[in-house]
């Protein structure tokens, strides 16, 4: 039986692609890539939209998985998690045997 506070990896990687799973949170994550690190504000007026709406779409993210925040002071300041990430890439792999297929083809 499932319980709330029991979390597998396949629950995990639920909550990374419905992260990826909206064109403004790719944008996001774009940027991200593009910059290394950026203050929510300076993401939101490079993106045009409204600092609580960034805030809300990287919480998203943050849970997702696909990017880390830290304070400094005020400002809030977020990157992309690239461990996390490759995790999830690597649990897909197994999950769906690619890992294996790839392997047999070598």
């Amino acid at each position: 039986m499932f319980f709330p506070n029991q979390r597998d990896e396949r629950h995990e990687l639920t909550d990374h692609f419905l992260a990826l799973a909206n064109p403004t949170r790719l944008r996001i994550l774009e940027r991200l890539g593009a910059v290394g690190e950026e203050n929510v504000n300076d993401l939101a007026a490079h993106l045009h939209m409204s600092q609580p709406r960034i805030s809300w779409h990287l919480r998203m993210l943050k849970v997702g998985g696909v990017v880390r925040t830290r304070r400094d002071g005020r400002q809030v300041y977020c990157s992309l998690d690239v461990e996390s990430i490759v995790h999830a890439r690597e649990v897909l792999d197994e999950l769906i045997g690619t890992k294996q297929r790839m392997s047999v083809r070598r």
